[in-house]
């Protein structure tokens, strides 16, 4: 059974970013019935199958007790922001929402008599749609990290995560030089200067094609053959190596890295542009820490070749509507310099519980002093988001969370001595640092098809070493 919720999972991964980065009701409701219906299934599984202690301590160790503690902290949070409370605690744990309150009745809109018990949320119903949508994403992890429980598995998610960003990067690519600038059937015409694939924002999908370009990139150097080769050949018997069929096939897995590369750089994203130069240094940093098979010369010159190949092809192709955006309207947006201002207002009025999740759009405009003409909905900047919506203690606690299992994930990956663990953790890592870092300017992680590809590398990158070393011991 755990095969099958295996392949539905990866189906799942694969699909949701389709329609518009799966950010639209239908997909949203989809994505949380699919994976509550699995993890029924997955709890009847159990049940018939009586699993031993033995079985559920394993899920303990992917996520250590301590990072569990915090997410439970994030959650509970979120949990009491919904529920009716006394005016009179709402007053300590949140005054400017109980002030806010109090003027909706002394303006006469609304009965003293409807608040006498409120809520910390300014939205209950927008703060507990908001709260069913991250249990689903850990219930998603949940079933990822109890499925992938061999190396096998492991090499298909990676496969299944690369095959993604292929199809992103070629989709996008195609729609950008053919000029129709469509998502499927529908013209965007917001961003038809970019390559988008199925997102409507351009910096959302740099953030997809920014997480599954290293990981591309790790699973080639596991892939390639080159390494095979004995060192100090002459240049004829290299010659001679390279037409053995095994060797020529490794190259197929020089494309993926390759095509997604060209794809994040035509969707000109100054952030996406930026994090894969930064991407590719940090990579070239780890592998000086350590290799993935030995080979830490070799590894290092392929990583140069395939980032020497991707800016040469949009060289070629016409760099100049890249150079663009850096030159024209500044390196750094004005405008999300004020968000981030008003933002750091809203955290300074709502330090301690927030203003509720999913409550960004409501919360802010009061915080406005200028008018953008648009509807602000996003800080561009998730963790003042977050910590605005969750407060101190239930955003914080995530966002600890997050950086600490990503700490963990590094030492797990400095300690095992497997190739593919090494290979697949490499761009696993990569790939969610990647995220972390685009999120200082942009909210990428609020878009469901990123935010479920986001967390799926962090489950390889904690799982992987964990496979290899469990097959070690037995």
């Amino acid at each position: 059974m755990e095969n099958w919720l295996f392949v539905l999972l990866c189906i799942l991964i694969w699909l949701l970013p389709l329609p518009f980065g799966g950010n639209i009701e239908w997909a949203i409701l989809g994505f949380e019935v699919s994976v509550f219906v699995l993890f029924l299934v997955f709890l009847i599984g159990q049940i018939k199958r009586k699993e031993d202690q033995k079985t559920l301590s394993s899920s303990e160790k992917t996520v250590p007790l301590f990072v569990f503690i915090l997410i439970s902290i994030f959650f509970l949070a979120g949990f009491i922001q919904i529920l009716p409370l006394p005016s009179s605690l709402i007053k300590i744990l949140s005054p400017v929402t109980w002030q806010w309150r109090q003027g909706l009745v002394s303006s006469g809109l609304l009965e003293a008599t409807s608040f006498k018990t409120q809520s910390i949320s300014l939205s209950p119903w927008a703060s507990s749609y908001e709260l069913i949508k991250y249990i689903a994403y850990g219930v998603f992890v949940f079933l990822l990290a109890k499925t992938v429980n061999s190396k096998q598995k492991a090499r298909a998610l990676t496969l299944v995560l690369i095959s993604a960003g292929v199809f992103q990067s070629l989709y996008g690519l195609s729609e950008y030089f053919g000029g129709t600038n469509r998502i499927f059937t529908w013209v965007n015409r917001y961003y038809s200067g970019s390559a988008f694939g199925t997102f409507v924002n351009r910096d959302h999908y740099s953030a997809f094609l920014e997480m599954t370009f290293p990981l591309s990139l790790g699973y080639f150097l596991v892939r390639a053959n080159y390494f095979a080769l004995k060192p100090g050949l002459t240049l004829r018997q290299k010659i001679a190596a390279f037409g053995q069929e095994n060797l020529q096939k490794s190259i197929i897995f020089i494309l993926p890295p390759f095509i997604i590369g060209i794809g994040l750089m035509f969707s000109r994203c100054r952030s996406g542009i930026i994090i894969f130069v930064i991407t590719f240094f940090l990579t070239l940093l780890l592998l000086s820490l350590t290799s993935v098979t030995g080979r830490q010369k070799t590894e290092k010159r392929l990583v140069i070749i395939i980032i020497f190949l991707v800016i040469l092809s949009v060289i070629l192709i016409g760099i100049k509507p890249i150079l663009e955006r850096f030159t024209y309207g500044g390196f750094f947006d004005q405008n999300r310099m004020f968000f981030y201002s008003y933002t750091l207002n809203l955290i300074a009025d709502y330090p301690l519980a927030g203003t509720g999740l999913g409550t960004y759009v409501q919360a802010l405009n009061p915080y406005l002093q200028k008018d953008f003409n648009i509807i602000v909905s996003h800080a561009h900047n998730d963790y003042l988001e977050m910590l605005a919506e969750a407060g101190l203690i239930g955003g914080g606690a995530l966002i600890l969370a997050g950086f600490l299992a990503l700490g963990l994930a590094l030492r797990r990956w400095l300690k095992t001595t497997d190739s593919l663990a090494r290979g697949i953790g490499l761009g696993a890592l990569m790939g969610v640092f990647a995220l972390l870092f685009h999120s200082l300017t942009d909210f990428s992680l609020r878009m469901p098809g990123n935010a479920v590809v986001w967390l799926s590398l962090f489950v390889l990158c904690l799982k992987v070493p964990l496979l290899v070393e469990k097959k070690t011991n037995t």
